[in-house]
Order: C-alpha cells, then structure tokens, then sequence
C-alpha cells in the first residue's frame, strides 16, 4: 500500500497542478461579460489587403469598431490575401459581408451566393479608378508597342485572375484586341496582388505589370521610396468603384442593419461625428457609400463578354462553324445584358425607407463549448496515467524498473497532454466538429472537379476534352518541374557531403561543428519560396532561382542527416585506418564514407522525391515550373483545369517513387 502511495503520490499533485492551471484561466465572475453581450451575434466582413499586419489593423479596426457598434454585432475582419480565397470563404459562409473588387464581386455573385447592395465612393467623391500599366522609371520602355514585341525579352507581371484592373481590364483593352497570349507573347508572366507588382517593377524583378489608381495612391502614402521608382505608360478608360456585397440567404434583420450602416456612416450625426467618422474612412480610400445592385455589375459582364468574343473572332483552333456559333451566342448574350438582362438577380433599391436601427438580430446557435472537455479530458488523461504506472509496476520476478525512472516517463507523458492541452485553442481544435458539421460542403467542393453529369455523355465529353487540354498543358512545365527538381537535389547532394561531416562531432572538432549547424539550421528554417525571392533578385525569374532555392534548403537537411549517420558508425574500421597512419582525409574516404554511403543514397533519394513535390509550389513567385498554372487555376476557380494539373502532379510523383524505389534497391 504504501508502495502504491509513494506512486500516485507525485501524479496526483501534478494532476492537481494541471488542473488549477487550467480552472485559473477561467475568468471570474467579474470579468465574465453579460449575457446579452457574450450572446451578441457575430458576422464576419471579408477584407483583401496586401498591407503588413500593423497597418491594416491601424486602417480597418477603427472602421469595424463602427460597423460592431452601429450595427450591434460583433464583427469580425476576414483578412485574405487573394480573391479566391474570400470568394471560398463566402462561399461556405466563413464570412458573410464583404468587400471586393468589380471582377471578384462578380464571381462572389455567381459562385458564392453573393448580392451587391452598396458600392464605395472616394474621398473626393468620385465613383472609378483606372487600371494602369507601372515599368520602371528609367526602363526604356515607353508605350504599349514597345512591349507587345512578342519577341519573349520581357517579364510581365499580370494581376489575380479575379482582380479587375490587375486582369479582366488589361486582358480585354490590350491582349483580346491584338490577339495576344501573355504567356505566348512573354519571357514570363506571373500573377500576384498590386502591391507586390509594384515591388517587383520598382526591384526591376518584373519589366511591366499591372497596377490601379487607387493603390498607387496608397502606395504614394506608405511607400514613397518605391512610387518614386516607378512610371506609368498605360492607363484604361474609368472602372466603377468596388462593391460591398453580402450573403443573399443572409436573414433580413441582419441586412436591414448592415445597409443602416453603410448608407448612414460618414453622413449622419453631429458635424464632429460625420468628421470623425470622414477620417476612419480616409486612410481606407473610402468617402462616403452609395446603394446598389447587382446591376453594378453589369458592365464588367459586358466588358468579359466582349473579352471572350474577341478572343473567339481570332482563335486559330476553331473551325469556321465553331466559331459563327461561338460568336452568335455571345452576340445575343451582350444584347441580354445591354438590355438589363445580365441574369444577375438584383435587390431591391428601395433602400431609403431604412432609417433606423431598430429590431434585435436572430442569434446563431453557439458552437459547443470545449472547455468543460479540456478539463475533463485532462482528467481523463491523468487517471489513464494514473492506471497506467500502476499497471506497469514490476510484478514478480525479472528485471525491475526504478520508480524514479518510471516515473519520469509518466511525467513526460504528461508533459505532451499539457502541450496539446495549451496548443488546444489556439490551433482552432475546437472548431473540429466543424469537419464532420460542414462534410458536405466538402463534398460540394470537390464534385466541382468531376463531370457535372456522370450519366450525361455530352457532359462526360465535354469533361473529358477540358481534362485532356489541361494535361497538354501542364505536361511540358511538370517536366520542367521535375528538372528543378533534379539539378536542386544533385546541388545539394554535393554541398551537404562537406557540410554533414563538418557536422559531425566524431569528425570535425566542437568549434568548427556548431558553427556549421548553426548554418545548416538557417538554410533549414528558412523556406523555399523566401529563398526563391532571393536568388530571383539576383537571376531574374524563371526556373533557376528555384534550383538554387531548393538547393540552398535540401543541403541543410541533408547535411544534419548525413552528420547524423556519420556519427553513428562503428569506430573499428576508423581505428583502423588510423593505425596504419593515414591522414585525416583517408579516415573519412576509406572508413566513413563507405560506412555511411548507403544512407546517404537513401537520404538523397527521399529528398529527391520531396523537391520533386515542393517544386510545384515554386510556380507561385515565377520561379519556374508546374506552380504557376496550378495557383491560375485555383484562382480563377477553373476546376477542370486544376483537376488535370493536379492529376499530372500524382501521376509524375508517383513515377518518381517507383523510379527511386528501385534506385535504393540497387544502390543500397
């Protein structure tokens, strides 16, 4: 008994610990919020900004401060770096409110449930920006002629597929009209937001790229520097000012509140107050905003159509009849919508009517509380624990464990059920049981990748043709892919031999071996795509920074897997060579490297099959390869076409785990 005691002893007060840890961050009765406040409901407002984390907390929080306080909801920003991705997030009702470009809103209507019931003014109440084409400032070019050469000599820097001014613009003023192809007509061409366009132009990392008024004027206010460097030499006819568009199946207490807002902020109240409210909304770009419908959008229906029907007038691949039915179906569908048909469902306009902030908001039901089921699962954990070292206590004859050490497994134990425990909430555990809740909008994403109709042979065709013209594309930039790939790892194979047993204690002496790691820890920690921006500085864009980029990461987790299996080789046949009096440098080629050679084959061959997968994210910043057309698709949310690429993608990496299986039964 007493034994038992001596036992459970030090679990329990360290149960105890756990445990009043756990209960001491519960708030107390003072600090806990009333009811009517922790019930307020919450909705989320969608934000794309590529501003740093200071900045657009010090531009918007004042701004949905406002939205929370007139509206009485808790609102939330939704901060996403790309349109896609708040367009999903509307989609699966993440966020509920939003505020979007022209061309994204488009796609939130069609694609996400969205509505459009206000649009933005400027502070100098103007309603549209333009779109603009940014070269260096001393670059030679001067015109748009200059880089419609086709000759492959210039980078270009195009915007998000689902940005206004960054694509759908420059794609039907400059490319359709000519019957140009960016990706045929450039050295290169890469998508990213404004601002990192801007950078990219002013580094000289892009020749020209796309850009708007209004984000140079933002860029003019932060970043100085680089508007200084940089020159417009295109402008386009005026875009609408964007739109702020909500859920259409959003209940219409909550829509009555939210136009409130929006149709009231910056003009209603006391002249202090309709200032103070001014200078929220001007470092946002904003004045004051305006109703609207979707009608709003009715011009950049037009203005895609009209993309899509020069495109079509000059498309060598269709046959003559192709393409009079082709063009007599985008012919109507523009009479459609110049006619006020663009199939849009729009809201009512009748929005003068809401002039008060009456009515209480429907409550959402609350997500299930999870502390009550940390605690009893730490609880829980303890008493397994507790039953474990019990159950583990030598009985009987044979070797026994030391109580000391049996229990400073326990403790250990324990210490990775605190972790998980302290890791719980801020890894959204909690929000888990949304997995299993929202299945089906899983479900729904993903049929998006399959024939609309399985038992429809027409839909089956028409599947099976954009698949196949998906694989013809992405067949030639994977194998490029997979060249990154070969030259990064053989790169990095030769530089981790030096390094692995400069890392190696039985080797090289302790000033020269931390040194060394503490290096290799850099090269390790430091991703792929960081060191892509590096090495492109230096190289421009294309697959060679890649190379270098996948070498400079794969040799630091080489050289600690190579120094790992040197140091554990067997002394005997150094010794050995040792005896006979050879140096050094015969130690290691005659007694290590033969000790050690197989599971460096192997090391380099996994690694290998790893940069074959990692390659593929490289795309994303122009570094050459598969990336760039998968993260197009994704964007412009062409599931067919991402289906292919992705497809390629298993299929060549799958390849390449056979090939290296059989390597390293041959080599090792």
């Amino acid at each position: 008994m007493m034994r038992i005691q001596s036992i459970l002893a030090p679990l329990l007060v360290l149960a105890a610990l756990l445990l009043s840890s756990c209960v001491g961050e519960t708030p107390s009765e003072q600090d806990t919020p009333s009811s009517a406040e922790s019930e307020r409901r919450t909705i989320n407002f969608g934000i794309i900004t590529t501003e740093s984390t200071n900045t657009r907390e010090t531009n918007w929080r004042p701004f949905i401060a406002a939205m929370s306080e007139w509206t009485g909801y808790d609102v939330q920003p939704f901060y996403a770096s790309d349109y896609a991705g708040m367009i999903q997030a509307m989609r699966y009702d993440s966020v509920q409110v939003g505020w979007f470009s022209n061309f994204s809103g488009l796609q939130a209507v069609r694609l996400a449930g969205g509505e459009v019931f206000a649009k933005a003014t400027y502070p100098d109440g103007g309603e549209g920006y333009h779109s603009i084409l940014l070269v260096p400032v001393d670059s030679p070019i001067q015109s748009l002629d200059d880089i419609l050469t086709c000759d492959g000599s210039i980078d270009f820097g195009l915007g998000d597929p689902n940005s206004t001014s960054g694509f759908l613009v420059p794609s039907a003023f400059i490319f359709a009209p000519r019957g140009v192809h960016p990706a045929e007509c450039f050295g290169s061409v890469r998508n990213a937001s404004h601002e990192a366009n801007a950078l990219a132009v002013a580094n000289e990392l892009v020749d020209v790229a796309t850009n708007n008024t209004v984000n140079m004027i933002v860029l003019q206010r932060s970043r100085p520097d680089i508007y200084a460097q940089l020159r417009e030499i295109w402008r386009s006819p005026m875009i609408q000012t964007d739109p702020i568009v909500w859920r259409a199946d959003l209940d219409e207490e909550a829509k009555r509140r939210l136009q409130y807002f929006f149709m009231n902020y910056g003009r209603m109240g006391t002249p202090e107050e309709v200032q103070a409210a001014r200078d929220v909304l001007t470092p946002l770009i904003f004045g004051t905003f305006l109703p609207s419908s979707n009608a709003h959008l009715d011009p950049i229906v037009q203005l895609e159509i009209v993309r899509d029907l020069t495109e079509t007038r000059q498309d060598p691949d269709l046959t003559e009849e192709e393409r009079t039915t082709r063009i007599a179906e985008l012919e109507e569908r523009l009479a459609q919508v110049e006619a006020g048909n663009s199939g849009l469902v729009s809201l009512s306009d009748d929005v003068n009517a809401l002039t008060d902030d009456g009515g209480t908001a429907s409550e959402e039901a609350s997500a299930p509380s999870v502390s009550g089921q940390a605690v009893a699962a730490l609880l829980g954990t303890g008493l397994l624990l507790t039953v474990l070292l019990y159950a583990t206590a030598p009985r009987g004859p044979g070797p026994r464990t030391p109580l000391a050490e049996r229990l400073a497994n326990v403790g250990i134990a324990v210490g990775i059920v605190v972790v998980l425990v302290w890791s719980f909430g801020s890894a959204d555990m909690d929000r888990a049981y949304l997995l299993v809740e929202n299945a089906g909008d899983m479900g729904e994403f993903l049929a998006g990748f399959f024939p609309t109709d399985v038992m429809d042979a027409t839909s089956r065709a028409d599947y099976w043709s954009e698949l196949s013209a998906g694989i013809s594309e992405a067949m030639p930039q994977m194998i490029v892919t997979v060249q990154i790939a070969i030259w990064g790892t053989f790169i990095s194979v030769i530089a981790a031999i030096p390094f692995g047993l400069l890392s190696a204690r039985n080797v090289a002496p302790v000033w020269i071996v931390q040194p060394v790691r503490r290096l290799m820890d850099v090269f390790r920690s430091i991703n792929e795509l960081i060191i892509a921006l590096v090495f492109i500085a230096a190289v421009g864009l294309g697959p060679l920074a890649g190379v270098m980029a996948l070498a400079v990461h794969t040799t630091g987790v080489l050289a600690k897997l190579f120094s790992e299996a040197v140091e554990a080789i067997d002394d005997g046949p150094v010794e050995g060579i040792r005896a006979t009096g050879a140096r050094p440098l015969h130690e290691v080629i005659w007694a290590i490297i033969p000790q050690v050679a197989p599971l460096w084959t192997s090391f380099g061959l996994y690694r290998f099959e790893s940069n074959a997968r990692s390659a593929t994210v490289l795309g994303l910043i122009g570094a050459g390869g598969i990336g760039q057309i998968l993260f197009e698709a994704v964007r412009a949310f062409d599931y067919q076409r991402t289906a292919a690429i992705v497809l390629v993608i298993v299929i060549a990496v799958s390849l390449i785990d056979v090939m290296s299986q059989m390597l390293r039964k041959r080599l090792v």
